[in-house]
């Protein structure tokens, strides 16, 4: 009995000595492997490297978007859509010198001008745009340059 469990201990320890060895066999190929990949060089500092360039970059484009958005907000507000309707205001002049010009920005928000033309004078006379609408009444010709506006 005491000879088998010697035989035991000899096979394991025999056992144990080939996974150690194996063991260190694997770990100094992925050693090679790794200064390999990382041209003689430590390669998991190197890639931790990487990982906080990469951090460094997802916060920067973070802030490009935020500066873009900030962008977008402001354009928003601005004259995005032009309506110019010409026209002969009296029939006495062989051109159409009058013209109603909408202004307006991405919400149809803005003013729309309406310049008469006259032989004698001319008048300009200007009325809000709040969501395509206005408080005023609008002339044909203005309501027809806030709709070319619009439709662009």
């Amino acid at each position: 009995m005491e000879n088998t469990l010697l035989i035991i201990s000899v096979i394991s320890s025999i056992i144990s000595l080939i996974s150690i060895c194996i063991s260190l066999i694997i770990h100094n190929k992925y050693e090679k492997t790794m200064k390999k990949l990382g041209e003689g060089k430590d390669f998991s500092k190197m890639l931790s490297e990487y990982i906080m360039q990469v951090d460094k970059l997802n916060k920067r484009d973070d802030q490009i978007i935020q500066v873009c958005n900030n962008i977008n907000n402001e354009l928003s507000h601005c004259i995005k859509k032009i309506g110019l309707y010409k026209y002969n205001a009296f029939g006495n002049t062989k051109n159409e010198l009058s013209f109603s010009i909408a202004l307006l920005d991405r919400e149809n928000n803005g003013i729309v001008l309406n310049s008469i033309y006259g032989q004698d004078n001319s008048n300009i006379y200007a009325k809000e745009i709040v969501k395509g609408k206005s408080r005023m009444k609008l002339s044909d010709e203005e309501f027809e340059a806030v709709q070319i506006a619009i439709n662009k």
